[in-house]
């Protein structure tokens, strides 16, 4: 970084990136548990 400090952008580009997707995969999980509960009745934890 010290060398070039673009990476500085970059990175944090890249960061905030794999963020948002752990976020995205997080609410997909939810979403996933909520119907297996509609069909079912049972809680299902899908996150072992």
């Amino acid at each position: 970084m010290m060398t070039d400090p673009r990476t500085i952008t970059r990175a944090t580009y890249l960061m905030w990136v794999a963020h948002n997707l752990e976020r995205f995969a997080d609410r997909t999980t939810n979403i996933g548990e909520r119907v297996a509960f509609l069909m079912t009745g049972e809680i299902v934890e899908l996150n072992e």
